[in-house]
């Protein structure tokens, strides 16, 4: 015959507590307490960000200053002065 379910849980409620359970709660609140205690993942995220949107801005101010370079001076160059273009251009 099969135990009834009324039964088995009286059994259970009459049994001594595990001397565990007492130690329970105070290791949870330490771990929770440990873990507040820790850079939050979003923080990190932000900070790299910033670093990262740093770095780009440095990036485009020092190839805006080589964009203002002088020229190159030789003939295969984009927008050289002598180019065949420009030479043989004459007083267009």
């Amino acid at each position: 015959m099969t135990p009834n379910l009324d039964s088995l849980l009286t059994a259970l409620g009459e049994r001594p507590l595990d001397p565990r359970l007492e130690t329970l709660e105070p290791l949870v609140w330490s771990r929770i307490a440990a873990r507040s205690r820790e850079p939050a993942m979003a923080s990190v995220w932000a900070w790299r960000a910033a670093l990262a949107a740093l770095m780009l801005s440095a990036g485009a101010l020092t190839a805006g200053s080589a964009a203002n370079a002088t020229p190159e001076a030789s003939p295969f160059a984009i927008h050289s002065a002598l180019a065949p273009s420009t030479l043989l251009g004459g007083d267009r």
